[in-house]
């Protein structure tokens, strides 16, 4: 292997396994003198990684942790490995883990090849990453990533709670989990002010070329972005009694703690909204307490052909 560049990151790439190797054993891998590897060591030493040796029969170099992380080296079936991990730690929804999860994803995109680019793609399509039953749409949170990162408008369709299509242009700052759904900061360019878009009622985004400075003022629209959305912003109202203290439920559940309140000394409070009253009575079912759902009437009737259902299921599997 005589171009340099290419037999240091060959040497990278050895030395990261984390195995010991000889001198002698990365010469013949490399197929160069013992004087040029240790040169190509120095070369990587200067670049910032720790390569660690010591002399003798036994002896050898190891790839050493360093201060600051250095570029990694990963062949396809390692790539595929990492960016499914990603896309399984975004899926959750675990809020800060999800949003740095996503923020690599985007690093990682612009990297991967394509036989591993295809891979992902298929088996995202074939199978979800998360029990939610909201799936990930990477051809939507990839290029928003994307354009935040590289600090470029973004336009794309935008469907809002109502059914209305809009074509929307903008600076897009951030993007946040919340619970279930991916949130989109923006600055939208044709109403001049903050707007919040849900990443599952984007279609088509479109990466940009012009390029944009952070607003001074972000710091306040995500403040705004954390207060609870009002009850009355959704089509149907979910309003449930929790037979736990609120710390119980808090502590049990996290992401209910911005919609719930104390109602007595033993009840919660949960309040929130929702479009699809079925998909409520499904997160609803996931609460680890008793609960009573008081409203609406639409979330009560989907609520209780759930229940049935879960019975009936219950008990067909005793009788077989």
């Amino acid at each position: 292997m005589t171009d340099p560049t290419s037999r240091i990151l060959s040497l990278l790439g050895l030395l990261e396994s984390r195995d010991c190797r000889t001198g002698a054993q990365l010469a013949e891998r490399l197929g160069v003198t013992p004087r040029t590897l240790r040169r190509d060591v120095d070369k990587l030493r200067n670049l910032g990684y720790v390569v660690q040796a010591e002399a003798g029969p036994g002896g050898g170099y190891i790839l050493g942790r360093g201060e600051v992380l250095p570029p990694l080296l990963l062949d396809d079936e390692q790539a595929f490995v990492v960016t499914a991990a990603l896309l399984r730690v975004a899926n959750s929804g675990n809020g800060e883990e999800a949003e740095a999860a996503m923020s690599a994803l985007s690093t990682l995109d612009g990297l991967l090849p394509t036989t591993v680019r295809q891979r992902l793609t298929a088996v995202h399509t074939a199978a979800s990453f998360s029990s939610s039953s909201d799936a990930l749409d990477i051809g939507v949170l990839l290029p928003c990533a994307e354009a935040i990162r590289r600090q470029v408008r973004l336009e794309f369709s935008y469907r809002d709670r109502k059914g209305m299509l809009t074509e929307r242009r903008v600076e897009p700052h951030r993007l946040v989990s919340r619970g279930r759904n991916w949130l989109l900061l923006a600055f939208d360019l044709h109403r001049k002010d903050w707007r919040t878009f849900r990443a599952d009622r984007i279609t088509a985004p479109k990466i940009g070329t012009w390029h944009f400075h952070e607003r001074a003022d972000v710091s306040e629209a995500l403040q705004r972005l954390a207060e609870p959305v009002p009850v009355t912003a959704w089509e149907h109202q979910v309003i449930v009694h929790i037979h736990a203290t609120c710390d119980e439920v808090v502590a049990a559940a996290p992401r209910l703690n911005q919609y719930v309140r104390p109602l007595d000394a033993a009840t919660t409070l949960f309040a929130t909204g929702a479009d699809d009253p079925h998909a409520a009575a499904h997160w609803l079912s996931a609460i680890p307490f008793d609960f009573t759902v008081i409203g609406d009437e639409a979330v009560i009737a989907a609520t209780h052909e759930l229940g049935e259902r879960l019975s009936k299921a219950a008990t067909m599997i005793s009788r077989s």
